[in-house]
């Protein structure tokens, strides 16, 4: 059929069912297949109520103008416009659309030359029972949807057979591969029950559905699988009931979802984003993801994921308030963020935060901010994650090049193994949880304020008690020496080598105190506090190892003063005459006394304390020892003994001093 001018079909009523050769099994009340109209097709308060299969069938039509289906415009049969040519705008303001068969409009494969208008009219509200169908459409302008009711079939109900596998149970809206020049709108009091397809399409103008209200729970509410935005993605304020699913989308703007409340997800999470790429910034301020806790409907709760996607701005979450017990809340594991995250001023967070491996060109800011690990509610029928450490917050192997800032209450572990930042700001003594903060291989370059004003707490005492306060390690470990090696870096980096040094004794002494190796016997942990906390310092404080050796030279010299005790001392002159300390020893032992003890400078003479150190000191040769000697003949047997044992001892103490020196003089250095 050819018409030169418009098709006017307004404030008719339409009941016939007609059989053409257009279709062998299918009847329609108008049959406009591969018609040409000059004009517009105008059905303005226009019924088609019919018994055929279809109210419109107008497959590859062409038609110049408009189509305006408006003003109380009501079908209660499928229409369709399967690759037909549109020159100008597709108007649906006002009508209802109530299909039996569950298709309200098939446009699959149309080309619509100007916009597609779903709005509200001065007396009717646009409504629609049935599903939209646009896979593979083209609209050269824009897509409005404006305070509309869109509502799905039931699972299974108007689906062709030869579709491809829906991404949902019930869908409303239906737009795979579809090409959209100007923006998709959804605007404020638009509902949709059922969820709406995007996989594959481009919308260069952006998505835009603020506002709006999507109830598809514990299903796909919003499928963008691989689709391109041109601009944004807006959802401020909307309510959206399952899962919104953007993996491998490319959004040429920024991810709006500031006020949104996202919940009852198809599996995990409510929002999935993986290996998206996202130009602009994600803003999550005040956004509620995941219903309540506890929640009133089991499974309603649901996190975000954006593993392996590139954000090209910031993570902005503020106030922002994320449940999903047993489960990941925000999952950014190997996720590329070129500005900052934001996951503070009153953000809440139950679940885990995983940042594992991601790469972080800004800051991290947790100030304010509440983590918190539960497990799955009761009736959850989902399992709980595997988070054997029950981590509230995990960053392992992260890359936070701007600095983390803490501040935060947290209940639950915190994993920051293998992870590298600028700075960390904390607060030592309330940010990290007991016994359950894991810091293997962390390194950071220094400390600051939480507030990002001031130094930061660099106090080795403080520091010594936070990795104390922090470290997992049970009873009997030896526990991990990373992070007291790593604050110890940072203290003599920025010139305090006294509290560098204090913090490695503190390891050291923490792991006896563990009863770790050795230190569970108690004899071994004695001489060890002896030893190191008293004479040696552990290696870094070589000089107090002269403590035992002038305690040494004194326990030998000692014994040595009195006459009757240095008696036993023996020595000759080169003669063979033998001498004790009080002279010639013929002499007294035939009762004369010596005229001179030390012969007239035949030998030399004897001092007990030169004696002691030339005993005691092995570097030291005062040519007493090689001298004189206790004689076993006199009841010096002891004596020699003793000697011989202070010797020994000397000689150790003397190796740990020179060591220890070496040691010191080589750190020194460094």
């Amino acid at each position: 059929m050819r018409v030169e001018r418009d098709v006017v079909l307004s404030r008719t009523l339409i009941t016939g069912a007609h059989w053409t050769t257009s279709s062998l099994s299918r009847t329609a009340a108008v049959w406009l297949t591969e018609a040409e109209i000059a004009g517009r097709l105008i059905a303005v308060d226009t019924t088609i109520d019919t018994t055929a299969d279809r109210a419109i069938q107008a497959d590859r039509c062409q038609v110049t103008g408009d189509i305006r289906l408006v003003q109380g415009f009501r079908a209660n049969g499928e229409i369709r416009f399967i690759a037909s040519q549109l020159g100008g705008s597709l108007d649906l303001a006002g009508c209802e659309l109530v299909p039996r068969n569950g298709r309200a409009i098939d446009m699959a494969e149309a080309t619509v030359g100007g916009s597609l208008f779903i709005t509200d009219s001065p007396r009717h509200r646009p409504v629609i029972r049935g599903r939209l169908e646009m896979g593979r459409a083209s609209v050269n302008g824009r897509v409005l949807i404006r305070k509309a009711s869109l509502e799905a079939p039931e699972p299974g109900v108007g689906r062709h057979l030869y579709n491809a596998k829906d991404p949902a149970q019930r869908l409303a809206l239906l737009a795979q591969g579809a090409t959209i020049r100007g923006e998709l709108t959804m605007s404020d009091g638009t509902s949709m029950v059922g969820g709406a397809t995007f996989a594959g399409a481009t919308i260069d103008g952006g998505l835009l559905i603020d506002g709006t209200s999507i109830q598809n729970g514990f299903d796909v509410a919003l499928d963008l699988t691989h689709a391109h935005i041109g601009t944004t993605v807006s959802a401020v304020q909307a309510d959206i009931q399952g899962t919104v699913d953007l993996d491998g989308a490319e959004v040429a703007g920024p991810l709006d979802l500031r006020t949104a409340a996202l919940s009852r997800p198809a599996h995990r999470y409510c929002l999935t984003a993986v290996r998206a790429v996202i130009h602009g910034d994600i803003r999550l301020v005040e956004a509620t993801i995941g219903d309540s806790y506890p929640a009133v409907t089991p499974g309603a709760c649901g996190g975000l994921t954006f593993r392996g996607a590139e954000i090209r701005g910031m993570f902005d979450a503020e106030r922002a308030q994320i449940l999903s017990p047993g489960d990941a809340s925000i999952n950014l594991h190997q996720a590329q963020i070129a500005g900052n995250i934001r996951l503070c001023g009153g953000f809440r967070s139950v679940g885990v935060v995983m940042l594992n491996r991601a790469q972080v060109e800004g800051r991290l800011h947790c100030e304010d901010a509440s983590f918190e690990w539960q497990r799955r509610e009761n009736g959850d029928p989902r399992s709980t994650r595997l988070n054997e450490r029950e981590s509230a917050f995990e960053a392992i192997s992260s890359t936070v090049r701007g600095g983390i800032g803490l501040g935060w209450s947290i209940e639950g572990a915190v994993d920051f193994s293998d992870a590298h930042t600028s700075y960390l700001a904390d607060r030592p003594e309330r940010d990290w949880p007991a016994r359950r903060s894991y810091l293997t291989g962390f390194t950071y370059e220094r400390w600051a304020e939480t507030s990002m004003h001031g130094s930061g707490e660099w106090g080795w005492k403080t520091r010594r008690r936070w990795l104390r306060h922090c470290d997992p390690a049970e009873s009997g470990d030896l526990g991990d020496p990373g992070p007291w090696e790593q604050a110890a870096r940072t203290l003599k980096r920025h010139g305090d080598s006294e509290g560098s040094e204090q913090i490695l004794m503190a390891y050291l002494r923490t792991n006896r105190q563990r009863r770790a190796g050795w230190a569970r016997f108690r004899l071994v942990r004695g001489w060890d506090r002896v030893v190191n906390d008293w004479f040696r310092g552990y290696g870094y404080r070589p000089l107090r190892a002269l403590i035992p050796l002038v305690l040494l030279v004194v326990a030998v010299a000692v014994p040595l003063l009195p006459a009757s005790s240095n008696r036993v001392m023996r020595t000759a002159d080169p003669s063979g005459v033998v001498y004790s300390p009080q002279g010639e020893l013929s002499q007294i032992e035939s009762g004369r006394t010596p005229q001179n003890a030390c012969g007239k400078g035949k030998v030399r003479c004897f001092n007990p304390w030169l004696y002691a150190v030339d005993t005691v000191v092995p570097i030291v040769d005062l040519k007493q020892r090689s001298t004189w000697a206790p004689s076993t003949d006199a009841g010096g047997g002891w004596m020699l003994a003793w000697v011989n044992l202070a010797t020994l001892i000397g000689w150790a103490i003397s190796s740990l001093l020179v060591v220890g020196l070496a040691r010191a003089g080589s750190r020194a250095l460094n």
